[in-house]
């Protein structure tokens, strides 16, 4: 069979000969409104991952132009009445396909639309873009034809990712008329918080009991900041007309703006960096000294320019480690096993995360405290304030542990504070773009994961829930993650193709606008569009919620300062505090109202200032020692050390090529860190089957237990008692379990 060109390859799909799939009898899948089978190839094995039980599932392969769908033998039928579900648990969007691999009797190649096969494979595997590897093995009886035009028909689909391709498969998917009609009935989850209107907003000041805020309107048209959302929450007594006058003042006139109250009383606000060019009149500097401080006396200014991980790194980061966890079977470079944690640690990766932590704890400490105003500083804004911004409110607010409260948060510090997903993401795959390219909010999924993994009795929402989360962000189907900012959410949902600079004003949009208008997209929170019954549920677990404060209402009380004395403002920067006179630009070192422009120092490197006056109660906090909350008002401290903070095995690690071998039945034996987690599993059922004997014999219990040696994760036998063997079990089960078992990953080679 002969080679396909790349340049018209999704054409050549929409317009190919499709099979008759009105009736689920005649091919055998339920298909959405509109859809289409493509391809289709009987007596299929596909290889279960150890979550799904492992061994291989006996179906049909199905390849329409949306997803790739694998029918089970006794697969049950969809309900007529029922809502369609656009992914199945078998099912992987096209999309979301990175590689095809196709594996014949002596050797494995990479298929792209220009290969060409001399015989049909003997199996097909995926590589994804959300950490999966799948493996369909065909049968002996499988027609060849219908193999080798699966697989031709899957290199043209996911090969070449343009954005004319992708605008292809959204019209594709959503754009029929029946899907649209569908899409226009869902109704929106009543139990979260959009943070779309005031009353969102309102909602959330009464929930966390803040007083002294309002919600400003002055952004409506987002014609002070295009990048801020609509409603932005400031001190009650700024008005509109001084609060227009600050937003100069600010990178992309990205204000002070309220986030979050402590129930001890202090606030933690967001903005980005200093336009230090700009003349500070004295209206405007108490403008913005009510902005910063809020009506607290102190105000901390945590500086994240300098500290954190710039998108570049972490962008490097996560590709080293999907080469690391996803290998390549057509490839003869593979990574031995002794050095497959150096080479973890060198993906750098987990400093990355550990970072992030450790930030977001130091932060976490201080609003502790109370009554003071905490900023988190950034020089745009968008991404490292997000993530800090958005753990610090995990580890100290209950409600941000639940499903409801971490879609509220991810709204909140996300999608209204204009975190570029699209630009970030790159689900065009823009040229123009790579620079901007950076997996910002996987960096967030994976340090909420870590505080999951230390504390999850704490936590509403599972492992599951994660894993979901973070599949979703590979799908350009969410108006969630196809646009920058609320602005231009806005833009699209009204069918408005215009634009706003702040030098032409609004202006309408070019014919070549690579924002597709049409279809309507769901919001990715929409979980029964792409879930079942039975998957959702395993979403949440019960947790007890803790007792609230008791709201006020925002504008009963204002807290004001006691004089008109400026308050003091601290930088705190590598876990100790300063007050550096270049903090703020029109205070001391001749940036005041008469310093003007010229006069104002340039900001300094934190990295290479001299060390600040050190903080012995934070660095007491922070020594090392997990602390879970007593009490509403103490957050989840997460240990920092390097055995601690261990790789999200379900996640990076379910797609290694040990743990999905691309071998005929019966499979290997599996990936190490499934071995050893089942050697745990039967070291428990052993341990308690020796305490029911000994029960029953009524003997005394023996001094029999585990220790843990030091920060290497060593573990030896100690004088402890039985019990105690229980509770460490179920401590390296539910917390380090997954750096433990890279620990010993390779001990025995």
């Amino acid at each position: 069979m002969g080679a396909f060109g790349a340049a018209n390859g999704w054409d050549r799909i929409l317009n190919y000969r499709t099979l008759n799939s009105g009736d689920k009898d005649m091919v055998g899948l339920d298909c959405l409104p509109g859809e289409r089978v493509v391809q289709r190839a009987v007596l299929v094995r596909k290889k279960l991952s150890t979550s799904e039980g492992g061994g291989w599932l006996a179906g049909t392969l199905f390849c329409t132009y949306f997803r790739l769908a694998f029918v089970p033998q006794d697969a049950p039928r969809r309900k007529d009445d029922g809502d369609p579900v656009l992914l199945g648990d078998h099912d992987v969007a096209l999309t979301s396909i990175e590689k095809v691999v196709a594996v014949g009797p002596s050797r494995a190649k990479h298929v792209t639309p220009s290969s060409s096969l001399r015989s049909a494979p003997e199996q097909l595997v995926l590589y994804c873009r959300d950490m999966r590897v799948l493996c369909f093995l065909f049968d002996r009886l499988t027609p060849p034809a219908q193999v080798m035009q699966m697989t031709y028909t899957l290199a043209r689909a996911y090969q070449p990712l343009s954005p004319r391709t992708v605008c292809s498969f959204q019209n594709a998917t959503l754009g029929n008329t029946e899907m649209k009609q569908l899409l226009s009935n869902r109704r929106r989850d009543p139990d979260m918080n959009w943070f779309e209107g005031v009353a969102d907003w309102e909602a959330e000041l009464e929930r966390t009991g803040a007083v002294g805020w309002r919600v400003s309107s002055v952004n409506d048209r987002f014609e002070m900041a295009p990048s801020l959302p609509r409603y932005n929450v400031v001190p009650h007594r700024v008005l509109d007309t001084e609060l227009k006058r600050t937003f100069a003042h600010f990178h992309e006139g990205r204000i002070p703006r309220w986030c979050w109250r402590h129930p001890a009383g202090s606030d933690l606000l967001r903005t980005a960096g200093f336009q230090n060019n700009i003349y500070h009149e004295k209206d405007d500097i108490r403008n913005l000294e009510s902005l910063l401080f809020g009506g607290q006396q102190r105000c901390v200014v945590v500086e994240l320019g300098e500290e954190m991980p710039t998108l570049g790194e972490v962008q490097l980061a996560h590709t080293r480690l999907r080469a690391l966890c996803l290998g390549d079977i057509s490839s003869s470079l593979s990574v031995p096993d002794e050095k497959w944690l150096s080479s973890l640690e060198a993906t750098r990766w987990l400093d990355h995360v550990r970072c992030c932590l450790k930030k977001a704890a130091e932060v976490a400490c201080l609003l502790r405290d109370g009554h003071l105003t905490v900023i988190l500083q950034e020089p745009e804004d968008r991404d490292m304030n997000c993530v800090v911004c958005s753990l610090v409110q995990v580890m100290s607010d209950p409600h941000c542990r639940t499903r409801q409260g971490l879609q509220g948060l991810v709204q909140k510090e996300w999608v209204a504070a204009g975190h570029p997903f699209l630009s970030r993401g790159n689900c065009y795959r823009h040229r123009d773009r790579d620079r901007e390219e950076a997996p910002v909010f996987l960096l967030f999924l994976d340090c909420v994961w870590q505080l999951w993994a230390q504390f999850p009795s704490y936590f509403q929402l599972t492992e599951e829930y994660l894993l979901v989360l973070q599949d979703s962000t590979h799908l350009p189907l969410y108006c969630t993650y196809l646009h920058d900012c609320q602005r231009e959410r806005s833009r699209r949902s009204q069918h408005l193709p215009q634009s706003y600079t702040p030098i032409n004003g609004w202006r309408e949009g070019l014919a070549g606008d690579s924002y597709p208008m049409d279809p309507p997209f769901p919001p990715v929170w929409d979980w029964a569009l792409w879930y079942s019954p039975e998957r959702r549920e395993r979403f949440t677990h019960p947790v007890a919620m803790p007792t609230l404060p008791l709201p006020v209402l925002n504008g009963d009380l204002i807290v004001s300062q006691s004089d008109g004395t400026p308050g003091r403002v601290f930088l705190l920067s590598r876990g100790g505090f300063s007050s550096p006179s270049f903090l703020l630009p029109w205070r001391g070192g001749g940036g005041g109202v008469m310093g003007g422009a010229s006069s104002v120092p340039a900001r300094r490197n934190h990295r290479l200032a001299p060390p600040p006056e050190s903080s012995a109660g934070l660095e007491r906090l922070l020594a090392g020692v997990a602390t879970p909350p007593s009490g509403p008002q103490e957050p989840l401290l997460p240990l920092l050390f390097s055995p601690c903070v261990g790789i999200w095995r379900a996640c990076y690690l379910r797609g290694a090529l040990q743990a999905q071998a691309f071998c005929h039945p019966p499979p290997l034996p599996g990936h190490p860190v499934e071995i050893l987690a089942r050697e745990v599993e039967q070291l428990r059922e052993r341990l308690a089957s020796a305490g029911r004997v000994s029960g029953e014999l009524e003997t005394p219990d023996r001094e029999v237990g585990l220790d843990q040696k030091d920060n290497n994760g060593a573990l030896f036998l100690g004088p402890e008692s039985q019990s105690s063997v229980f509770t460490l079990l179920d401590s390296l089960q539910n917390s380090d379990l997954a750096e433990l078992e890279s620990t010993v990953l390779f001990s025995a080679t």
